[in-house]
């Protein structure tokens, strides 16, 4: 009998002492799609196109700000726009620099991608990270293109680990080539990858893209005071506090001016009035010249958007049309069709969303909860969200009779997501941050097969001071200051801007430009 008991706990040591190496064999090595504007892209001479070298984007950004200020004031006295069409142009070409396609959408320049990793794969079979076999790509061509590129690198990846299937993390503009990997070779994705995580994802669309890739620039109020009031308290784009106040007594004027019986449109017009000096000047030479972007223009603008940007000259622009053409018509549109079809034949997907940060005020819907370029509803893939800066509605929330996907904040509920037992939302973490946590997070769920009902992670989570994730306990106090009444917002106005004028007497800003 002692032999047996001690056979059994034999046995049993064993199944224990063997359990972390199973465990750990059951890991994959992860392929990881970085973004677009991650990748340097260097001249055919080698020089660094981009980023250009001692060229701090932020600064850039900071910098411009007060001369395009200067030059609008001088426009909205002139009803000339020129000149602040120029200097914002300027900027923006300083900041991201010309880097556009051929005609047909190729780097006919003979520019090219940085592959500090594609030449020389390291050698691993366990500890798998996401620094291990990060993709390099050129992020500017079509997503169709590097789709080949991946599924060739998913091989070389498993050769060099030994390993027979792979996991596959598409952040951002990376889920878009993930995307299109995922739909040109189905049967390859199913044979050589187990999971696959996206992060802030932008295959469903950036609104922020179809609004400006269309010219149909359209300004909500609550959406502009949304913006201008984070960005204004929490990041402190305009380090000259008399210039802030007076923009933060302008937006909430025309956020409370329609109760005057005066029309709350005057900040649509005026851009309206602009929009064919900027649009001309920038598209072409920067976003849309390259096919990336166009895959992230939502599918319901990039009809229109096409015939707006390239109205005239169709068959100039052919070739690049047509690698835009066949990424809208056989990836985006059937985008959920094959995310099912591909989980029915065995591929788990994570879905991780990011949010409570306001969008960019420049389209209709802008007062939609995002990450500060993509709506949460885009990244999940059909979220129910509060807008930025609310909670759900008492109403709202008696009404659901299941509640096991709203969050503890109050302000998503996931129930009507593509996949809502595997999508995930991160609370203040911006679009443009991809820290440790993130990266260790989409390991984690994926190693684990995680789902929302298996509870092995809270579906809500908190990006803490600390850098650290912990589930969302609560509702938080609303971010968004109440403005008050229109009377007050207009004796504010007023005193502002006779501050504000008062400073131009005085020399302390200049509006119209320096003498040659």
């Amino acid at each position: 009998m002692k032999k047996i008991i001690s056979l059994i706990l034999c046995v049993i040591l064993a199944f224990s002492l063997c359990a972390p190496a199973l465990a750990a064999d059951s890991e994959h090595p992860t392929v990881y799609v970085i973004g677009a504007r991650v990748t340097h892209l260097y001249n055919a001479d080698g020089t660094l196109l981009f980023p250009h070298e001692g060229v701090d984007e932020a600064q850039v950004i900071k910098d411009a700000i007060k001369p395009c200020l200067e030059k609008l004031a001088l426009g909205m006295l002139t009803n000339n726009y020129e000149a602040w069409a120029q200097e914002f142009y300027d900027a923006v070409i300083k900041a991201m620099g010309k880097m556009p396609l051929d005609k047909n959408g190729e780097a006919s320049d003979g520019s090219y991608p940085e592959h500090p990793y594609n030449y020389s794969l390291p050698k691993k079979t366990s500890n798998y990270g996401t620094e291990d076999y990060r993709l390099w790509y050129d992020w500017r061509i079509s997503p169709l293109e590097t789709a080949e590129v991946l599924k060739k690198y998913i091989e070389e990846v498993k050769e060099v680990t030994g390993e027979k299937k792979v996991n596959i993390i598409g952040r951002c503009y990376g889920a878009n080539v993930v995307q299109a990997y995922l739909t040109l070779y189905p049967d390859h994705a199913v044979a050589n990858v187990d999971d696959v995580a996206y992060l802030s994802s932008s295959v469903d669309g950036i609104d922020i893209l179809g609004s400006v890739f269309t010219g149909n620039i359209e300004l909500e109020d609550q959406a502009v005071a949304n913006f201008v009031n984070y960005y204004m308290e929490n990041e402190e784009l305009i380090e000259d506090e008399g210039t802030r106040a007076f923009i933060s007594a302008t937006v909430e004027l025309f956020n409370d001016i329609t109760v005057l019986g005066l029309t709350g449109d005057a900040l649509e017009l005026f851009i309206k009035q602009v929009r064919d000096d900027i649009f001309p000047l920038i598209l072409k030479d920067v976003f849309a010249g390259w096919p990336s972007y166009w895959a992230m223009v939502p599918a319901d603008k990039y009809e229109q958007a096409r015939d707006f940007i390239f109205k005239g000259v169709e068959d100039e622009y052919a070739g690049f049309i047509k690698k835009c053409d066949d990424y809208h018509f056989n990836v985006q549109l059937k985008a959920e069709e094959t995310l099912k079809e591909l989980r029915e034949r065995g591929i788990d997907f994570y879905i991780i969303s990011k949010y409570n940060f306001p969008d960019f005020p420049l389209y209709k819907g802008a007062t939609a909860l995002s990450d500060g370029n993509t709506t949460v509803k885009r990244q999940s893939f059909g979220a129910t969200c509060a807008e930025f800066g609310t909670v759900f509605s008492d109403w709202y929330v008696r009404t659901l009779k299941d509640k096991t996907y709203l969050s503890p904040d109050l302000k998503i509920n996931a129930a009507t997501c593509l996949f809502p037992e595997t999508s995930y939302f991160i609370k203040n973490m911006h679009h443009e941050t991809f820290p440790y946590a993130i990266n260790k997070f989409a390991l984690d769920v994926m190693n684990s097969e995680a789902t929302v009902s298996g509870k092995q992670f809270s579906q809500y989570l908190l990006f803490n001071s600390n850098a650290a994730l912990e589930p969302i306990t609560g509702p938080d106090e609303d971010s968004t200051k109440p403005s008050g009444n229109a009377l007050s917002s207009l004796l504010r106005f007023l005193a502002e801007f006779a501050k504000f004028i008062s400073r131009l007497l005085n020399g302390e800003l200049s509006l119209l430009p320096k003498a040659e």
